[in-house]
């Protein structure tokens, strides 16, 4: 149907097809990380074990087809996301209709990232590191169901949503999540540009920047479970403080989370501390060299903290759209959950020390 009224097409940060007015748009991205993991640990005991202690193989961890663009005149926006790789969360992820009111102000309804983690928030392929810890695996909200309310100024921007909670993106409305759930991010731009703080990392030349970000989750389950199941009113409460800095040819970010979860049924509530620190420093105008420690107090018996070290090296190819990274962890404390997203494996609780290492390939375009 455009052919008769005229056609735009070509590569604008992906391929752009649209009409001749502007009023019609859709931008297509492909994201695709090949990894090769070996991992070794401590053999376990039963329940979690026995195991093999060493382990390697390859992962198609993400083949993601993105679709971007507007409907209608450029204030109607959209944005699906679908994931056909192994891992990343396979299947749709973000699926969600925006407006744009013009200075600053947008609003997006559908399945979107909660606005509580930086780490989360930042995507896929623009992490410092092969994959996002184990700590913003731990607390984050994920993919949620909802509306939010999004206003972005020269200094300050915030982000307030109202959702269906933790975890409940591409679910049916009535299901048994929670009574309500909102979620805040605000973030204080102290110098450079927003556009900066997209990625984790800043190449040779670049400006000076630093970013201060707190965000806030609250959620209470719902009263009941179905066919007369237990009263629960589980309240969840995350809180989260960060701090970006980026230079000429060095990042450093610093983040901490807290979580408090209390069942209001009188058996104990658990409060949950973890923070994680990471820099990286380009060797050249390709090479950069990374680090990053996370550690987590869960608060709960039996449980042991949480406590990985990594380091890692990128070979930016052509930026983003291609680089070869490769990284190694060590677990200084036993793992009794894993998210199945970084390469680490659970522990039994008695055993540590477990090290995985990671490289990968990243292609977008």
């Amino acid at each position: 149907s455009l052919l008769s009224q005229g056609v735009t097409a070509g590569y604008n940060g992906g391929a752009v097809l649209g009409s001749s007015d502007g009023n019609w748009l859709l931008k297509t991205n492909i994201l695709m990380q090949q990894r090769f993991i070996y991992r070794t640990q401590d053999n376990a005991s039963p329940p979690v074990g026995p195991v093999d202690e060493n382990v390697w193989g390859f992962e198609n961890t993400r083949t993601k087809f993105i679709l971007t663009g507007h409907v209608v005149n450029p204030e109607w926006t959209y944005r699906i996301d679908h994931n056909i790789g192994a891992n990343g969360r396979p299947g749709t992820t973000n699926a969600y209709i925006g407006y744009d009111y013009g200075d600053g102000w947008k609003v997006t309804m559908g399945s979107m990232k909660a606005p509580l983690l930086r780490e989360e928030l930042v995507e896929a392929q623009h992490q410092l590191a092969i994959e996002r810890s184990e700590l913003n695996y731990a607390f984050t909200a994920g993919y949620v169901d909802g509306i939010a309310l999004t206003n972005e100024g020269d200094q300050f921007r915030f982000t307030v949503a109202l959702t269906d909670g933790i975890g409940t993106g591409g679910t049916v409305a009535t299901g048994y999540d929670t009574e309500f759930a909102f979620t805040g991010r605000v973030e204080y731009l102290v110098q450079g540009n927003w556009g900066q703080f997209e990625d984790f990392t800043s190449p040779q030349g670049s400006e000076q920047g630093l970013m201060i970000g707190a965000a806030l989750h609250f959620e209470r389950a719902e009263s009941g479970l179905p066919l007369g199941g237990a009263v629960t009113d589980v309240e969840i409460t995350i809180f989260t403080l960060d701090v970006s800095w980026e230079g000429d040819g060095f990042n450093a970010f610093v983040a901490y989370v807290l979580t408090d979860i209390e069942p209001n049924t009188g058996a104990p509530g658990v409060t949950m501390n973890a923070f994680l620190i990471q820099g990286g420093y380009y060797l050249d105008e390709t090479w950069e060299i990374y680090a990053r420690y996370e550690a987590a107090d869960f608060d709960v018996a039996g449980v042991s903290d949480l406590g990985i070290l990594a380091f890692g090296v990128n070979k930016y190819i052509a930026g983003h759209n291609a680089k070869w990274t490769t990284d190694i962890s060590f677990g200084t404390d036993s793992l009794v959950g894993a998210s199945g997203f970084t390469g680490f494996a659970a522990d039994d609780g008695t055993e540590d020390g477990q090290i995985v290492l990671r490289t990968q390939l990243q292609i977008l375009f």
